[in-house]
């Protein structure tokens, strides 16, 4: 991730991280159950961020500021640690400005997330304001940065580590993560006396590529597309391990009549993306292509339906992904959750092992 030196520069004076919650934090959409009862999507990705925020040590408070009241945001707050929730809040700039005061800080030292015109004066008033892809044109245009990830995608977690890592605080906030694998590695390990050379932990990687792309075909037509912004590969064990990286499924139903090559160029032509995979982490095996994501992995079809789960592997060879861990599928009229999991990509075919919970929601606009 490459940041401007003027967002870095504001980004090194932060001291609270204060950020509407829905149009951020989720996608913007709240479910009304029959109970009458909300139902919120958080985002895994942002939870990694708030835990990176809290391990780091960095002199940084985060307040959630909304203009609903909701029991869930609460809960989920107090959960990973949020500092200040004001709820019911239609003047933001006066509860974040109060917020401020008590911490002793000026606006200058204020972060705003906001996606929306009721976030306008917070966030003209803040010295870092930011916004995700989403927001109205007036709103992008007083943000001093626009995320790359989507509402209720990551919006918080891109946010913190830009924060941390322009206030150094970036390599401690991984410390907890990468220190344990290493310690478990490292108990792995059969004791060695002192004579012996010491052990490498990990494999060197062979080759390191940054915004790396793999396409795979079938009668020369693309079945899926991978594109990641770091991959190492590793020959011996036949695998590329990939960072931040998205899969799109393509239709390969195609209307090929030969194999002339205007054929195929047409056919190549009326593809579409069936379904978009994204993950924080992941591999290709190089021999037979399998991919495995896991990180909190999410997968959207084309037609609106979003699968969120743990860890998901696709098979090259059946045109399938499968999981065994905890599943949640969003529908426009249901949400379905269970554990373990057969689908195709598209999401249009759908096998849920252990099946938990079927949610008909009603969904009503959004009033931030």
């Amino acid at each position: 991730m490459v940041i401007n030196k003027k967002i870095l520069a504001r980004a090194r004076k932060i001291r609270l991280l204060a950020t509407d919650v829905d149009g951020v934090l989720t996608g913007g959409e709240i479910i009304i159950l029959n109970s009458g009862e909300e139902l919120k999507i958080w985002s895994v990705k942002d939870r990694m961020g708030f835990a990176l925020l809290k391990h780091s040590g960095a002199p940084i408070k985060m307040a959630w500021v909304t203009a609903r009241e909701s029991e869930q945001v609460r809960l989920r707050a107090e959960d990973v640690g949020v500092h200040f929730i004001r709820q019911g809040c239609l003047d933001k700039r006066r509860a974040v400005l109060a917020i401020a005061e008590t911490m002793k800080i000026s606006p200058l030292e204020i972060a705003y997330v906001g996606d929306d015109y009721v976030d306008y004066p917070v966030m003209k008033m803040a010295g870092l304001a930011v916004c995700p892809p989403e927001s109205p044109d007036l709103i992008k245009k007083i943000s001093h940065y626009r995320t790359r990830a989507s509402s209720g995608k990551g919006v918080v977690r891109e946010v913190i580590e830009i924060l941390l890592k322009a206030q150094g605080h970036w390599k401690k906030a991984l410390t907890p993560f990468t220190g344990m694998i290493l310690l478990a590695l490292a108990l792995a390990l059969p004791a060695c006396s002192s004579q012996k050379a010491p052990v490498e932990l990990t494999e060197k990687p062979d080759q390191w590529l940054e915004q790396f792309k793999i396409t795979e075909t079938q009668a020369g037509i693309p079945v899926w597309i991978l594109n990641s912004k770091v991959a190492q590969r590793y020959n011996r064990q036949n695998k590329i391990t990939l960072e931040d990286f998205t899969i799109e499924f393509m239709d390969n139903q195609s209307n090929r009549r030969s194999n002339s090559r205007d054929s195929l160029i047409l056919a190549k032509k009326n593809q579409t993306t069936t379904a978009v995979l994204s993950a924080p982490q992941g591999e290709v095996n190089t021999e037979n292509k399998d991919l495995t994501a896991w990180g909190g992995v999410e997968v959207e079809a084309k037609d609106g339906t979003q699968l969120t789960a743990e860890r998901l592997r696709y098979s090259t060879l059946t045109k399938k992904i499968t999981t065994d861990s905890a599943i949640r599928i969003v529908r426009s009229d249901s949400i379905l959750i269970g554990e373990g999991l057969e689908a195709s990509p598209d999401l249009s075919t759908v096998k849920i092992f252990h099946h938990q919970a079927s949610i008909y929601p009603k969904k009503i606009p959004v009033q931030r």
